[in-house]
């Protein structure tokens, strides 16, 4: 599916670097826009920690997500999406556990069959963390267009960079003030 919207669509989205925002602004606003172009019920950006992933900001999630960690060995669903570059889609049959079983705003419980997918995101070269989207419909992801979403990921990897410089350098110019 190439959406209908445009690049303009997503300007919002990354206006927010301009702005003096708190990160969970940054970042909430970040999986607005993932939500917005991608027809997921839920979507989470998470940071890589060692072999930890620790939510930042999650969206169709319980709020109670950001207090949790997942460590890899423990999640192959995350690490398997981790692990490739572009935005991988798991199987909607896949029997690898999902992390988010009784996580969903609204369904407690295991997830029966859906469609996940994701973007590793990279700053410097480096893997940084993971965007991840969740739909209910097992066929929800079935017309996404790959490279659309790769190109959101490079953008959601590039806001996250810009935001970490920035509050490096707010950090930095403290220290020199005070």
């Amino acid at each position: 599916m190439t959406p209908s919207l445009t690049l303009a669509t997503l300007l919002p989205a990354f206006d927010v670097l301009a702005n003096d925002l708190p990160d969970e602004q940054r970042f909430t606003s970040l999986l607005d826009a993932a939500r917005a172009l991608f027809p997921c019920d839920a979507s989470a950006l998470l940071r890589l920690e060692g072999d930890t992933l620790r939510p930042l900001a999650v969206a169709g999630l319980t709020h109670d997500t950001l207090g949790r960690r997942f460590r890899l060995a423990d999640h192959p669903r995350l690490l398997t999406l981790l692990q490739r570059r572009g935005p991988p889609r798991l199987a909607a049959d896949c029997e690898l556990p999902d992390p988010y079983d009784g996580l969903v705003q609204g369904r407690p419980g295991q997830l029966e069959v859906h469609d996940c997918m994701g973007c590793p995101l990279y700053v410097a070269d480096q893997p940084w963390g993971l965007l991840t989207l969740d739909a209910l419909d097992p066929h929800a992801f079935d017309a996404v267009d790959v490279e659309f979403l790769d190109t959101f990921g490079r953008l959601a990897a590039a806001l996250v960079a810009a935001g970490e410089r920035i509050g490096g350098l707010a950090l930095q110019a403290q220290r020199e003030i005070g």
